[in-house]
């Protein structure tokens, strides 16, 4: 799959971006997709940047499309997140997370008209935004972990179930509808 996104010209643009909707529809293994597009000479020589968003007061440890693609949301290690209108290349709303150390992950909830924002951190938090009317947003500690969480995964086709993995090797079940997470399996006790 490489050679055909490597090849000069339109065609090879055209390869990649077919090659990104066979992986999007699930015909195409993550491993393959990877390869072809990230080796892609020609797509990455026809990029430039788009624009520059401004806003955060340490790194940025996260960025990810909400379901429609329309925003973006972003976290830093300031622990504040924000949420950005990318093709207007402007701030919508930032607030502060609630996490006492950087912020590793964020993404938007489907099926949530992008008024509910996960989070997890460097604290072993698991964090759950809700935007109001009138940019008023309120948090609340949905999961903990005896470490950093790196990263948070929603369920496929699901609003409610979210799973996360901290450093201390738990991997935990969420529903959103619940008050309490479910302990999947401990990756550290099954390794000794």
């Amino acid at each position: 799959m490489a050679a055909v996104c490597e090849a000069p010209g339109r065609r090879a643009a055209t390869g990649c971006f077919f090659e990104v909707g066979r992986r999007e529809i699930g015909s195409s293994s993550s491993r393959a997709s990877s390869r072809g597009i990230s080796g892609s000479e020609g797509l990455i020589m026809r990029m430039n940047q788009y624009g520059q968003l401004g806003g955060h007061g340490g790194c940025v440890n996260t960025v990810s499309f909400s379901p429609a693609g329309d925003l973006l949301v972003s976290g830093s290690d300031d622990t504040h997140i924000i949420l950005w209108d990318w093709l207007a290349k402007a701030k919508i709303l930032s607030y502060p997370s609630g996490h006492e150390e950087n912020v590793l992950h964020a993404l938007v909830v489907p099926f949530t008209d992008d008024s509910t924002i996960v989070t997890s951190a460097a604290d072993g938090q698991v964090r759950l935004g809700q935007l109001k009317q009138g940019g008023e947003v309120t948090t609340r500690q949905i999961e903990e972990h005896g470490d950093r969480v790196h990263k948070v995964a929603l369920k496929q086709g699901s609003p409610h179930i979210l799973y996360s993995c901290g450093d201390d090797g738990l991997v935990q079940q969420f529903d959103l509808r619940s008050e309490s997470p479910t302990k999947l399996f401990d990756l550290l006790f099954v390794l000794r």
